[in-house]
């Protein structure tokens, strides 16, 4: 297993973001709220963090990438490289991201430095983020 680099992760996380937001904005608008206005904690739990997370939950426990990392060849497995399940992508996702966020973005930046590229949520959750093997290897 080739561990993805830190980098290619922070581009996933940004294609799945293009995902994301147009997703947060709809929702707000369905729901009668203004997009570019303040929101309350209520509102960005209900319209951005609740749909972000079972977005990377949903993708991470069924095909073991969201649609970012499948794009840049990357995945989260488990340290024993196999696929990981629905309590494991939880814990990254929710729990371990979640930590990850609170102090300044530390978590993240944590990746950078560790050796196996784990950044606080990969920690919590036993996972590792990996370049996916070419299924159709060249002559």
């Amino acid at each position: 297993m080739v561990v993805a680099s830190p980098w290619r992760r922070l581009v996933a996380s940004l294609l799945d973001s293009l995902v994301l937001v147009p997703l947060s904005l709809l929702l707000m608008a369905l729901a009668g709220v203004n997009p570019l206005g303040p929101t309350t904690l209520a509102q960005d739990l209900l319209f951005q963090w609740l749909p972000g997370w079972a977005y990377y939950v949903a993708f991470t426990a069924l095909y073991g990438a969201t649609p970012g990392k499948m794009l840049l060849g990357i995945k989260v497995v488990r340290l024993d490289g196999k696929p990981v399940d629905w309590l494991t992508a939880f814990m990254r996702e929710v729990v371990g991201k979640t930590l990850s966020t609170l102090p300044l973005l530390l978590g993240y930046l944590w990746a950078f430095f560790h050796p196996k590229r784990q950044a606080w949520h990969d920690l919590i959750a036993d996972t590792l983020v990996v370049r996916v093997e070419n299924p159709n290897p060249g002559p």
